[in-house]
């Protein structure tokens, strides 16, 4: 009989616009957020987001400067050995939405995934 494995809770943020060095600084369209969720019920099953954006600050390794954006936060609970999926899912979501990076936290563990076609300064 095969048994479930367990699962682990990973959250991420995706900035409610393009980021202004990758992309427009735009708000995303409604098309990149359906193909998001559907990508995220096909890996992971289901999915959760907080109803109200969260705001943050941080500053950017490469320019110094403090950034200041609003972001929506995801929560799946996803089976430990479809993280490296995650990744992947998260890296080519980073493409989508036009972001340098994509903040990712695996049981409380923080990762940062880079935007795979974006050149370093």
């Amino acid at each position: 009989m095969h048994r479930p494995e367990a699962r682990v809770e990973a959250s991420f943020l995706i900035p409610l616009t393009e980021d202004p060095e990758v992309g427009s600084g735009e708000l995303h369209r409604s098309e990149r957020w359906d193909a998001l969720r559907r990508g995220l019920l096909r890996l992971a099953g289901g999915w959760s987001r907080e109803a109200l954006p969260v705001a943050g600050e941080w500053l950017d390794p490469a320019t110094g400067r403090l950034v200041a954006d609003e972001s929506y936060r995801f929560v799946v609970a996803i089976e430990e050995s479809e993280l490296p999926r995650l990744r992947r899912f998260l890296a080519a979501a980073s493409v989508a939405f036009r972001q340098k990076t994509i903040y990712l936290s695996i049981a409380g563990s923080v990762e940062f995934i880079e935007n795979p076609r974006r050149k370093p300064p």
